[in-house]
């Protein structure tokens, strides 16, 4: 029998966060797909929680056979009662010995004083994962896809947009625009779990990522004020080949915000492709983006310019306290 133990802290040491990335990077390869959210990577690269808001809390829980690291889950909780949210990653070499069941059962006992629900993400939608949480008791409550299209000229165009008379198009300057780029993203996704959610701590930790680039965050300002007011933004993401002699091939539509204020004025499409085509002057051959399965209007616009689903992320959930 295979003994498991689990420890939960709220800061790894820099030594078991090499461990957890080195784990991480093996499951990748095995799967295919990372195991982790960028939300959750961040956070075991750094040790410290995801955000700076003090109603919330993060908690990373390893888990050992004997002293090899067999396991990572971070846990994410909002303020009490709200659910909380955790991802798993087991080592390949270490599946179906009881590892992934003892990180889910220690994640459960943090929650449950709480929160009255636990989610769990499966990133891909794995054959085992589905198994696991079936096994397990969890349901599948949300569906996040991944799609993509792609960027070279001859194989898909790129629709001619123009801004409204009125309006301009800049890039980002970091120290002027965090603040009102922070409002509208919260407006924009005023319901969205995460991204609605995002704080200065969070976005200045996105700044100082390798990747950030000021000449992909496209804005688009309304001037018919005295003071140009931030209507609408489109935030890409490219991330280096993991081969470092070799270029990246895709870029990622990160983030588009439209203040709603300015709806309806087909500002959302003109700064996706004006983002598409800033990734495509870059050599880029592919985008990709993520978006809820359940938001019918943002597939049908991603559809509408040639992107096709490519995979999905499962969030799953049960009720793990029934008292709160």
């Amino acid at each position: 029998m295979v003994i498991v133990r689990v420890n939960n802290m709220e800061r790894p040491t820099p030594g078991q966060l090499s461990a957890v990335l080195g784990l991480v990077k093996s499951a990748t390869h095995v799967d295919g797909i990372g195991p982790l959210s960028e939300q959750a990577l961040l956070a075991a690269r750094s040790g410290q929680p995801t955000s700076s808001e003090s109603a919330t809390s993060s908690a990373h829980l390893l888990a050992y056979v004997g002293a090899h690291l067999a396991g990572y889950a971070h846990l994410e909780q909002g303020m009490a009662g709200e659910a909380a949210t955790a991802e798993v990653v087991v080592d390949p070499s270490s599946r179906r010995q009881g590892v992934g069941t003892s990180l889910i059962r220690a994640l459960q006992e943090a929650t449950a004083p709480r929160a009255d629900t636990l989610r769990l993400w499966s990133h891909g939608d794995l054959e085992e994962a589905r198994a696991f949480a079936q096994g397990a008791g969890y349901s599948a409550v949300r569906e996040l896809w991944q799609m993509r299209r792609p960027l070279r000229s001859e194989v898909a165009a790129l629709p001619t947009v123009l801004v409204p008379e009125g309006f301009r198009t800049r890039h980002f300057v970091i120290g002027q625009d965090e603040e009102a780029w922070l409002h509208v993203n919260a407006t924009a996704f005023a319901h969205h779990l995460e991204q609605g959610r995002m704080t200065r701590h969070d976005l200045d930790r996105r700044i100082a990522e390798p990747w950030f680039d000021t000449c992909g965050f496209i804005l688009i300002e309304d001037m018919r004020a005295l003071v140009p007011v931030l209507a609408a933004s489109h935030w890409t993401k490219v991330t280096a080949a993991e081969d470092p002699t070799t270029r990246p091939t895709q870029g990622e539509v990160y983030v588009v915000a439209v203040d709603p204020a300015y709806q309806g004025m087909g500002l959302g499409r003109t700064v996706t492709v004006l983002g598409l085509a800033y990734l495509r002057q870059q050599g880029l051959t592919e985008a990709m983006l993520y978006v809820d399965a359940d938001n019918r209007a943002a597939v049908a616009t991603y559809a509408r310019l040639d992107f096709v689903r490519y995979g999905v992320d499962i969030m799953y959930a049960r009720t793990v306290n029934t008292q709160v």
